[in-house]
């Protein structure tokens, strides 16, 4: 089956499993599936679902930081592989019905949280149950919000975040959890941006006669942090 899931897709399948290592788990459960989406979305690589999100008006670092708050974090360290709980299965297996459904012939971000969704409503109960409503929403509401999302894009030209920005993302994202951040704020996106080599910043940092390294360290410092 993986062998349908898009680039973006494998790569929130990837991120389940930093999801369950972070929270101390040695299961890949649903909540973790919907924890990487909302990464993926931070990220940019999830332009779909975000638009979606954002028609049902949820901020996915928001969101991402209450579900983490929900979920806590057990002592356990896992090292080896982590399996796939029967629920979170049968996300990945509806995900591919989900695509079909709209013609698709790629497994999207988009496909599974639809899939996601639908198995929350169908057992309330559940951990994936849990996680979906504290987000807010049913399955009905997210199938409409692809639909406007879908729509409103039509004649606006899409827009990827390049391979550099991507990067910076991915460090600001480091950045919040060496900081023991609930959410990426926009001190760790500028530590993010810092850590780059970039053809347009560092230059400008030069002009201004600011030295990258010494303003990283401010930043740092003033950084809110949990107790």
């Amino acid at each position: 089956m993986f062998q349908r899931f898009s680039d973006q897709a494998r790569r929130v399948i990837v991120l389940t499993q930093e999801e369950a290592r972070l929270h101390g788990h040695n299961y890949i459960g649903a909540e973790h599936i919907l924890l990487a989406i909302l990464v993926a979305c931070e990220t940019g690589s999830a332009a779909t679902t975000t638009r979606a999100l954002a028609h049902l008006g949820i901020d996915p670092p928001e969101a991402r930081a209450r579900l983490d708050e929900a979920l806590g974090t057990a002592e356990l360290v896992t090292t080896t592989h982590i399996p796939f709980t029967k629920q979170a299965k049968t996300v990945l297996e509806n995900s591919l019905r989900e695509a079909q459904a709209l013609n698709h012939e790629h497994i999207e971000p988009s496909h599974l949280l639809l899939a996601l969704t639908k198995v929350a409503t169908d057992e309330p109960e559940t951990a994936a149950g849990t996680a979906i409503r504290t987000l807010g929403f049913t399955y009905e509401d997210l199938r409409k919000a692809f639909r406007s999302a879908a729509e409103s894009w039509v004649s606006q030209p899409q827009l990827f975040y390049s391979k550099q920005a991507r990067r910076a993302l991915t460090q600001a994202h480091r950045e919040a959890h060496e900081t023991d951040s609930a959410t990426v704020d926009i001190g760790h996106v500028l530590l993010g941006v810092l850590a780059m080599d970039d053809a347009s910043v560092r230059p400008a940092l030069d002009a201004l006669g600011i030295d990258p390294e010494q303003l990283a360290i401010e930043v740092r410092n003033h950084l809110p942090r949990q107790d």
